[in-house]
C-alpha cells in the first residue's frame, strides 16, 4: 500500500468495525502509486503539449486528482479511466482559471502600453490616502465636500461653517499641507 494513501487513513485505534481501507478505493486493489505510476509522465507531456500548462501544473493536477480519486474512491469503477478524465478535467479548470485571470492582466498591459501605469497609480493612491490621513479632520471635511463630493464652494462653506472666502483660503491651506506630506 503506497505510503500517501496509508497517511491519509485514520489510525486504526480510531477506526470503526469496518477496515481502515474501505471507502478509499484501497479495497478495489488498487493504489495512487500502481495507477499513476505508468501513467505519470505520460500524463504531465500530454498536459504540456495539449494544454500548454508547465510541468509544475501538470503536476498539481495529478495531486488534485489524488484528492478527487480518494473522495469519489468508492464509485469509482474504472480507476485508469478516472485518472485519465479526472486529469484531463483538472487541466481544463487551470486553464480557465488562467483565461479569468488573463483580462485583469490584459488591461494593466495594455494601459502601461499606452503610457499610463496602473501599477504606478495605485502607489500614488496609497500616498495620497497617506497625506490625507495626516491633515486634520477640518482640512479632510473640507477637501472631501470640495474635491470629493464636488460641491461648490458655497456649499462647502455651508457645511463647513464658514464664508466662502474663508473656506477657499482653508482649502489652499489644506492642499498646501498635502502636498507637504506628499512631498516628505
Amino acid at each position: 500500500m503506497s505510503s500517501r494513501i496509508q497517511d491519509a487513513l485514520p489510525p486504526a485505534s480510531v477506526a470503526s468495525s469496518a477496515p481502515a481501507h474501505v471507502g478509499l478505493g484501497i479495497a478495489s486493489g488498487w493504489d495512487w502509486d500502481e495507477l499513476s505510476g505508468p501513467y505519470r509522465t505520460r500524463l504531465v507531456a500530454a498536459g504540456v503539449a495539449c494544454f500548454g500548462l508547465r510541468p509544475e501544473e501538470c503536476e498539481d493536477a495529478l495531486q488534485g486528482v489524488f484528492v478527487k480519486i480518494l473522495l469519489q474512491a468508492p464509485r469509482v469503477r474504472d480507476p485508469k479511466a478516472y485518472l485519465k478524465t479526472a486529469f484531463l478535467n483538472q487541466c481544463r479548470e487551470l486553464i480557465d482559471a488562467r483565461q479569468r485571470a488573463r483580462p485583469q492582466e490584459a488591461a494593466l498591459d495594455e494601459a502601461t502600453a499606452r503610457g499610463h501605469d496602473p501599477r504606478g497609480r495605485v502607489e500614488q493612491v496609497i500616498a495620497v490616502n497617506g497625506a490625507y490621513r495626516r491633515i486634520g479632520t477640518r482640512c479632510r471635511e473640507a477637501i472631501r465636500s470640495y474635491c470629493v463630493e464636488n460641491e461648490t464652494l458655497e456649499e462647502t462653506a455651508r457645511r463647513c461653517g464658514f464664508s466662502s472666502k474663508t473656506i477657499w483660503k482653508r482649502l489652499q491651506e489644506c492642499f498646501k499641507r498635502m502636498r507637504t506630506c506628499l512631498e516628505a
